[in-house]
């Protein structure tokens, strides 16, 4: 395998001295009709209240206007904006009154469907067209020299880019591709359909299709002068055959995304060829489940349209015909979701259930191919690949030194009536985790070595069945149901399981959350998260181990765990609940100091957990080298005082309700940070932040890319931008040992580029002849990558499960079985070292905290996220 120095991100950007003129016009909406809208929006009956005139919800009809006109260029989303529509020429007003007319009917004021809002409107005001000339290569700087584009290029220049290839066209791998315009999203982020979704067929008759999607958005890293233009590579699955679950995300009812299209135009030929994005609500009320339409595009669109709109009923039953409607509604496949094999004439199928068929991922070499046709198509623009990125030069190593706790010990419950998942878990215990078997019962098993573990079994005979499902229709008699069947099973566990002298782990076999959707109950997991801790057994799920089967053919005997009738997959599975346990009961690695650093050493984390639409759980995290790791939440006036707990104690405070905070309460937050900073210790630590909700204006403005300015510190809570502001800058002498780095990570709005390794090999270049030329060769990488002065890109190596080769690409249409593989490319973490005393190396302090993401005793696979703030993001699962 070839050694990268360097790597290519999937990034274009500006050439010095490029330049991309646009002449066109703005608009806004006219007063009249806004305060008519307004009024309507205010009255209607039931509707959440909210402050401010942005209240109207505008996404559809941002989805609508962009769809009915291709000269229209931008939709902000809000309709006083100044520039609130952007077009090549001036529109017709007609089309955007009967847009606006149609979304006032089904959105803004449907309970008064009679109401004539097109002569309503049109009696309101007039549009009136702007000309404008811009230009979407130039930009200013940030006075901390990050690059500062105007809005109107990040609103445009995604979406100019994305049309400008359905225009000139895109091939891959010599093969051209039908491209189609995606949804636009409020941020400027455009997606491209690379074609029309693609039925796919495996062996084992699992069916489903796919299409490869092109993410265009613009993105600023902090003290770099260059605008990033992301080119982000990814697939929408959808469904083709009936559905048999869908997971449900979050404490309501499951949705499902659909994409709406038209062939000929949903209203007329003119509009674009476009996709729309919708939802579906799926609620179970006992033994029966009903598909609904969320608010959106989907119920304007059945006013206007001249086809038959979509039917749910079909869409849930036969979703691949759904999609061959001149109305198409296309099922978006997401994790988890389990499909109906058909019946093959009358009979029942072998196997009642599958998977979608298609494997998620690209290879580096297909991401690398997008990203150089793109290139080739805007090199006119003055767009560019970014150049190539160094690995970032430190004496930090790779690897941090593991040092466990000195022979500790560890008694755990196991909650399991089978007896095959005790077994399974004696097994792991000794052949993975290294430890020698010293006693065993039905009751109990111990062992010794590196750890002393004792495993109790209890029978929690039907405690951990399902929870019956209401078949009330009136939702306070459905949910008083719920609360008295969850109070009654609440009642018989702290019966048969009081609570505890101190935290420890309970590992419970339990069935998945498809078991109980099949068998029409409800999933006692979120119930076991919240009692179980409360009774001071934090908890560790595990899914039976079924049977030895009786007649094994030859591939399911390779699939064994050596020397035993398991499977390597349950014993992995079983190894998996052991280890997370014994994390959750205290077996953390021992905090080693940074190089360079004598003495005590301690590590902070704030970690902002949500709770529900409106609340917040802050968790502060500190890890010390010479003692225990500990967790604090915020003060709150059900619990005024909070002092540091051990962080094995943190699951009970948290199912306890504590430490919940509105997310308004903006002060507060930033005084909770404030504090974690310790500003009158001289102690060396380190402070990692998540840029993610804490960077917000009223909580710490200054980790944002336009204000961080490095090594002056400004205090969370203080507003950079009032008028005569004086923030009164802490430079590293004045905080002696305090050391702050932001971390944000890929899916944080993607603003994180995927990047691979890029070398040049010579090669001969033919078989008649000595002459070499270079070819540019990528793969994956692994390792610090400097992108800027105090920005790096931690890039995890790769899962050792993953092994599909460099060679298989997905963009060949002669060879559609590859896309059946899934690919495995780490993302990055950005890392950017923004508070550090005198004399330290920026690169050795972001090696330190890259190297944390695999400094853990529970798995051996890299996190997204270092230990402390894995360890903090894990927490979430006790807030309920």
């Amino acid at each position: 395998m070839p050694a990268y120095r360097a790597t290519q991100a999937t990034v274009l950007t500006f050439t010095p001295g490029a330049s991309w003129p646009v002449t066109g016009y703005r608009a806004t909406c006219p007063p009249g009709m806004l305060n008519l809208l307004q009024a309507a929006w205010e009255a209607r009956p039931g509707r959440r209240k909210r402050n401010g005139p942005d209240s109207l919800p505008t996404r559809s009809l941002k989805d609508l206007i962009t769809l009915i006109d291709p000269e229209i260029t931008s939709v902000h989303w809000d309709p006083r904006h100044p520039a609130w529509l952007r077009a090549r020429t001036e529109i017709d007003p007609d089309l955007l009154l009967i847009a606006l007319s149609a979304w006032a009917s089904s959105h803004v004021a449907p309970q008064v469907p009679d109401t004539d809002w097109y002569g309503r409107l049109e009696g309101a005001g007039q549009f009136e067209w702007i000309r404008e000339d811009l230009d979407l290569a130039q930009h200013g700087l940030h006075p901390n020299g990050t690059a500062n584009p105007p809005a109107h290029v990040f609103d445009l220049l995604p979406s100019l880019v994305a049309e400008h290839l359905t225009t000139t066209g895109l091939q891959l791998l010599g093969h051209r591709r039908d491209l189609r315009l995606g949804p636009t999203q409020a941020d400027g982020r455009r997606t491209l359909h690379l074609g029309l979704p693609e039925l796919l067929i495996d062996d084992d008759g699992a069916a489903g299709a796919s299409v490869d999607v092109l993410t265009l958005h613009l993105e600023t890293v902090p003290g770099v002068p260059e605008v990033h233009l992301h080119i982000d590579l990814g697939m929408t699955r959808f469904a083709t055959n009936a559905l048999d679950y869908i997971p449900r995300r979050g404490n309501g009812d499951p949705t499902a995304s659909v994409l709406l299209s038209a062939k000929e135009g949903f209203i007329h030929r003119r509009e674009r060829p476009m996709l729309l994005q919708s939802s579906v609500t799926i609620r179970r009320r006992g033994q029966d489940t009903s598909w609904t339409w969320q608010p959106g595009v989907t119920s304007i669109l059945a006013r206007l349209t001249h086809h038959e709109p979509p039917s749910l009923d079909e869409l849930r039953a036969a979703p691949g015909t759904a999609a061959g409607q001149p109305f198409a509604a296309h099922l978006v496949h997401s994790t988890g979701m389990t499909y109906r094999h058909p019946d093959q004439d009358g009979a029942p199928p072998a196997r009642a259930t599958h998977e979608h068929p298609v494997g998620h991922g690209y290879q580096p070499r297909d991401h690398m191919e997008v990203l150089t046709q793109v290139a080739r198509q805007l090199e006119d623009k003055g767009l560019v690949p970014l150049t190539p990125s160094p690995k970032a030069r430190t004496r930090s190593k790779t690897r941090l030194p593991m040092q466990l706790p000195g022979s500790p010990t560890y008694e755990l419950e196991v909650w399991a009536s089978s007896d095959r998942t005790w077994q399974g878990l004696q097994t792991a215990a000794a052949d993975k985790l290294g430890l020698t078997p010293a006693a065993s019962t039905a009751a109990c098993a111990s062992f010794t070595g590196p750890i002393d573990l004792t495993l109790h079994r209890h029978d929690p005979q039907d405690l951990t069945a399902g929870l019956p499902r209401s078949t009330e229709s009136d939702p306070a008699a459905r949910r008083a149901a719920y609360e008295a069947s969850e109070a009654e099973r609440t009642a018989r566990i702290t019966r048969a399981f009081p609570r505890l002298a101190h935290p420890s782990a309970c590992i419970v076999e339990m069935e998945g959350a498809a078991y109980f959707s099949r068998t029409h109950q409800r999933d006692p997991k979120p119930l076991f998260k919240k009692v179980l801790p409360s009774l001071r057994r934090n908890v560790q799920g595990l899914r039976p181990i079924p049977p030895a089967n009786p007649n094994p053919s030859k591939a399911a005997l390779a699939k064994r765990f050596p020397g035993t009738d398991f499977s390597t997959t349950d014993i992995e599975r079983a190894t998996s609940a052991l280890r997370d346990a014994l994390r959750q009961a205290g077996h953390l690695p021992k905090l080693p100091a940074p190089p360079g650093i004598e003495g005590p050493f301690e590590l902070i984390t704030v970690w902002l957990a949500p709770a529900g639409e409106r609340m917040l759980v802050p968790m502060l995290i500190r890890q010390h080298t010479h003692e225990e790791s500990t967790a604090q939440l915020m003060t709150t006036t059900g619990s005024p005082t909070e002092r540091p707990m051990p962080l094995t104690a943190l699951p009970e405070a948290l199912v306890a309700g504590r430490g919940r905070v509105p997310r308004t309460a903006r002060a507060a937050l930033a005084e909770f940070l404030t504090n974690a900073l310790s500003l009158d210790s001289t102690v060396n630590r380190l402070l990692l932040v998540r840029r993610a909700r804490t960077s917000d204006k009223d909580i710490w403005p200054w980790l944002q890319d336009s204000r961080i300015t490095f090594d002056q510190l400004v205090l969370p809570g203080i507003d950079l931008t009032a008028p005569n502001a004086d923030p009164g800058r802490r430079k590293p002498g004045d905080q002696p040992g305090l050391r702050i780095i932001r971390l944000r990570e890929r899916s944080d709005r993607s603003a994180v580029p995927r990047a691979f390794g890029v070398t040049q090999e010579m090669v001969s270049a033919g078989d008649d002849t000595d002459e070499l030329i270079p070819v540019t060769r990528h793969g994956r990488f692994s390792g610090l990558v400097e992108v800027g002065e105090r920005a790096f890109w931690g890039i995890n190596p790769r899962p050792d499960q993953n092994q599909t080769p460099l060679t298989l690409t997905k963009f060949d249409p002669a060879q559609t079985g590859n896309r059946t593989w899934t690919c495995s490319n780490p993302t990055s973490l950005e890392i950017v070292p923004a508070f550090l005393q005198d004399g330290d190396n920026p690169a050795d302090w972001a090696m330190y905290v890259h190297a944390q993401r695999r400094f853990h005793a529970h798995t051996n696979i890299a996190t997204t996220w270092p230990a402390i703030v894995h360890l903090a993001e894990l927490m979430e699962e006790y807030i309920v």
